[in-house]
């Protein structure tokens, strides 16, 4: 009777029963309360999500069975909400909120949503990675910064019209000086005299009136602190981070 034949290609190795379950077990990411805030406990696979309803820490036993891969159907029931990760149509990860919400095809003609909170940013964003990775081909990450001419256009808007009022005004208050400094001299070089005999003034134009109270340096202080501000408004806008990341489904 020949013996076995060693490095045969036709020769196979039997399974490690233990690295199948580690491997088993790698398919799955598992995030619970308090980590998770929205929700007892979520479950994520190659194919699914799971949700499982619930304010307070799940019960061990269920955790331990799921991450040795329980049949999650039998094991979490009805009250678990199952999302296909190929009914995925967008994935939005709200950076202020730690939240992940999940915009998918439900059982009728619409679209549902679920989102789902977590304690910490460093949550948050691994499973906004981990879902976004299994969705596959087929998803891109929208653009998240908005052009930079449309983010700046107010600011300098507000720029050009804090200079340009200040420079008129400035104009206007130079030249209604100077109108004033001519009148007092002509009155006091020439006085005049009017029909009846009484001193002849040259009223105020209404827009003299309006600006009257003004002063040029107080004029250039405010439109100095305008500019300021504008730039600061500025540059506040094209440097914050986005405050959102959207992968969409094409």
């Amino acid at each position: 009777m020949p013996g076995p034949t060693y490095g045969s290609s036709t020769a196979k190795i039997p399974a490690n029963p233990l690295e199948a379950a580690r491997a088993a077990r790698a398919r799955r990411r598992v995030w619970r309360h308090p980590e998770l805030t929205s929700h007892s406990l979520l479950v994520l696979t190659f194919e699914q999500l799971y949700l499982v309803p619930g304010a307070g820490d799940p019960d061990p036993d269920t955790v331990e069975a799921v991450e040795s891969g329980a049949d999650l159907d039998k094991l979490l029931g009805p009250q678990a909400t199952v999302i296909e990760l190929v009914s995925v149509r967008r994935l939005r990860l709200d950076l202020h909120a730690n939240s992940v919400t999940v915009e998918y095809v439900g059982s009728g003609l619409g679209t549902s949503r679920q989102r789902v909170t977590f304690a910490t940013t460093e949550a948050a964003d691994a499973c906004f990675t981990k879902v976004w990775r299994r969705l596959g081909e087929g998803v891109a990450l929208s653009p998240y910064r908005r052009d930079k001419w449309s983010l700046a256009r107010a600011p300098l808007a507000v720029l050009a019209g804090a200079l340009a009022a200040t420079a008129v005004l400035v104009l206007l208050l130079s030249i209604f000086e100077d109108m004033a400094s001519a009148r007092a001299a002509s009155r006091v070089a020439a006085p005049g005299l009017g029909e009846l005999g009484a001193r002849t003034n040259i009223p105020q134009s209404p827009l003299e009136l309006l600006v009257s109270w003004l002063d040029w340096r107080v004029v250039c202080g405010v439109g100095g602190v305008a500019a300021a501000l504008s730039q600061v408004w500025l540059y506040r806008r094209l440097t914050t981070p986005p405050s959102s990341l959207e992968v969409v489904r094409n």
